[in-house]
């Protein structure tokens, strides 16, 4: 008789446990970290206010709302570590991060909003700045990351606006003895030369054949490189709407010929 029929062979099982990746591990662990920390820094403010060891009068309830800013930072993070790249979702969680943490600062230190206001104007102007920076798309979304370069220039025009509005109600002698009389028309200025600086640096790169990206930057400049001057000669408003509308339909005719 054939000896394997006298002895099978019972296969072997192996019972495979399932592992986790290590990026989800690892940001299950890192997000579980905030809250002990939000707790830690609550408990720390109680502290202090009820020993009297600092002479500063601190919310400590506006601790919780640094969770989402904490969240933000994480998610910046992983992004990052995923695509290696300052893409959209790490620059987006970047800008999250200042406009809510700046809230929850002034929130917390219980700050006068009287005098420090600008810095609802400076964070969202850095917030728009970083997302203006979109090299990083360029190759995987050309037409959204110049579209998305344009708010850089705006994120520069709101801090700047910021700044001078900071240092007059603080104020900041510094700073104030440097701004003139509708020195605030320079920030709307600044996005309508930077929608010309964008048209013709898109236009440059097609071989100086203009777009209807071009047109639209342009068109962009226009409506804001006009109002930034009235703004700061003082001209007549009612002048404006009819010039941007004059200006506008002769950049959507240019575009027109163009294509023709």
């Amino acid at each position: 008789m054939d000896n394997n029929n006298d002895n099978p062979v019972v296969p072997e099982v192996v019972t495979v446990n399932p592992v986790q990746p290590a990026e989800k591990t690892h940001k299950r662990s890192s997000s579980k970290l905030f809250g002990p920390f939000i707790l830690i820094m609550v408990g720390l403010i109680l502290l202090f206010k009820n020993l009297d060891l600092v002479d500063v009068n601190l919310n400590w309830w506006a601790a919780f709302i640094f969770i989402p800013v904490f969240g933000s930072l994480a998610a910046g993070i992983n992004a990052f570590q995923k695509s290696g790249k300052f893409d959209g979702v790490v620059r987006s969680s970047i800008g999250s991060m200042i406009v809510v943490g700046t809230v929850a600062t002034i929130l917390l230190f219980d700050m006068d909003w009287s005098r420090f206001w600008p810095l609802m104007l400076i964070a969202p102007g850095l917030s728009a700045l970083i997302n203006g920076i979109s090299i990083a798309d360029i190759k995987d979304h050309p037409t959204a990351a110049k579209w998305a370069g344009l708010s850089l220039w705006f994120g520069l025009a709101l801090i700047l606006l910021g700044v001078g509005f900071l240092a007059k109600f603080m104020p900041i002698p510094a700073i104030e003895n440097l701004l003139f009389h509708r020195w605030w028309a320079i920030p709307i200025l600044i996005p309508g030369v930077g929608a010309f600086i964008n048209a013709l640096v898109i236009c440059a790169g097609n071989g100086f054949k203009a777009s209807w990206l071009v047109w639209g930057f342009s068109l962009i400049g226009v409506a804001f490189t006009a109002t930034g001057l009235f703004a700061l000669y003082n001209l007549n408003w009612n002048l404006l709407g009819p010039i941007i509308l004059i200006a506008g339909g002769l950049v959507v005719l240019s575009g027109l010929m163009t294509k023709k």
